[in-house]
């Protein structure tokens, strides 16, 4: 009973030191934080410190070297098995990659010739797995290297796509600078789209389609999409992707995660074909994000400083937006006279005069509507005649206790003497 007992009470505390990590919600937005000011700045350290990535990959980190349910598939268990369990070998390696491209050239030229068919899915297939022996007997090579990217491309064009983004990864990792990058790069940036693509249809889950993963369909899309801006930052499609990702982001309304996302694409690449968008974009995801006036008005300073660059970097594409921005800057405008408004009355409710006038002041050089700036006018004369701050309670208390005198120094000034006494 005693062991029993003690077996139980260290499950126990091993679930409650980790398990409360696991299940922790990080997708819960911190604006329902009571701590108005601090809630943006909360939730960019939520989404950027380390282990952030959890964010865009909710099914935890991915090893290059995994196994897939589609590597359990009866054409591809024995070449799994060969994979796992194979000896280096050099020599066998060179033979079987020459033997594994002459498949792939072949089924290559029946793709071409019969776009349509399917007798070369088969061929890829096969290639495919012939690319892997070839890596896994002859590690450290240019055969590794040239086998993992053409087991990428085999099953690429065999409509095997999780498997064809693993392969590429396991070809990054170990070869970062790899010269099949782009292509790589390329391949996977398809297959993460094609993803996305099929999360916004909707489609139901199926284990039999090597076409996607089983679960996690859009989080998959956007975690190949975040890699390839980390893999290859300076890379073809580090921009593209970026782009993409901001904007699945901003079909799940995950407005700050797209607001993030456009902003490093606006900074990170200025030569992106993509600026003008991504700065029209992330905008929009700002004034989204902004909560109202009981919640943290950076989202509200980002969007206003950034409408302002707008029309200032893109002139002429600014003129053909011109009724757009102009709607955007008098909602901000409308925004921020709430927020001042609401100080003020709050400053007014307490008898601080002087603050409730300065805040109607702000809020009269902001606003551009002249019947409303004249009433407000009129409210800033009235209360220049009142107190500037509201009367001290309890006066007599507080006369009762007399000022504190100022603390007097250690030591006089040009007195050092006194420091050796």
């Amino acid at each position: 009973m005693r062991l029993w007992f003690a077996l139980l009470t260290s499950s126990l505390l091993i679930f409650s030191v980790s398990g409360c990590t696991a299940f922790k919600s990080t997708g819960v937005s911190s604006f329902w934080s009571k701590d108005k000011d601090s809630a943006y700045n909360k939730e960019r350290e939520d989404r950027f410190q380390p282990g952030a990535d959890e964010i865009l990959d909710p099914l935890g980190a991915r090893s290059p070297n995994r196994i897939l349910l589609e590597d359990l598939a009866p054409s591809q268990f024995l070449t799994t098995l060969e994979a796992r369990l194979g000896a280096v070998d050099y020599e066998l390696s060179e033979t079987q990659f020459l033997e594994a491209k002459a498949l792939y050239n072949s089924a290559v030229a029946k793709m071409d010739a019969d776009p349509e068919g399917a007798e070369f899915q088969n061929d890829f297939s096969e290639a495919a797995g012939l690319f892997r022996l070839a890596a896994s007997t002859g590690p450290d090579s240019k055969i590794e290297e040239d086998s993992l990217y053409f087991a990428g491309e085999s099953y690429f064009f065999a409509d095997r796509y999780v498997q064809a983004n693993r392969e590429f990864e396991k070809l990054i990792a170990a070869y970062a600078g790899t010269r099949h990058i782009d292509q790589a790069e390329l391949r996977r940036y398809s297959i993460a789209v094609y993803w996305l693509e099929l999360a916004d249809e909707k489609v139901f889950a199926s284990f039999m389609d090597a076409k996607r993963p089983k679960s996690g369909l859009k989080g998959e899309g956007r975690r190949i999409l975040n890699q390839i801006r980390i893999d290859d930052p300076t890379g073809q499609f580090a921009d593209d992707a970026a782009f993409a990702l901001g904007k699945s982001f901003m079909k799940s309304n995950r407005y700050l995660d797209a607001a993030d996302t456009f902003e490093d694409l606006r900074k990170n690449y200025p030569g992106s074909t993509h600026q003008f968008a991504a700065h029209m974009l992330e905008l929009e995801a700002w004034l989204q994000a902004y909560q109202g006036k009981e919640y943290d008005d950076k989202p509200l300073q980002k969007a206003d400083d950034l409408l302002k660059n707008i029309v200032r970097v893109f002139p002429r594409e600014s003129e053909q937006e011109l009724d757009y921005l102009e709607q955007q800057a008098a909602k901000i405008q409308r925004q921020t006279a709430e927020r001042d408004f609401s100080d003020a009355l709050f400053y007014k409710r307490r008898g601080h005069n002087r603050a409730y006038r300065e805040y109607l002041e702000k809020i009269a050089n902001r606003y551009p509507n002249q019947e409303v700036v004249a009433e407000i006018n009129k409210e800033i004369e009235r209360v220049a005649t009142l107190p500037p701050d509201p009367k001290q309670p309890m006066k007599w208390l507080v006369d009762v206790f007399p000022n504190p005198e100022p603390a007097k120094p250690l030591i006089n000034n040009g007195d050092n003497e006194t420091i050796f006494k």
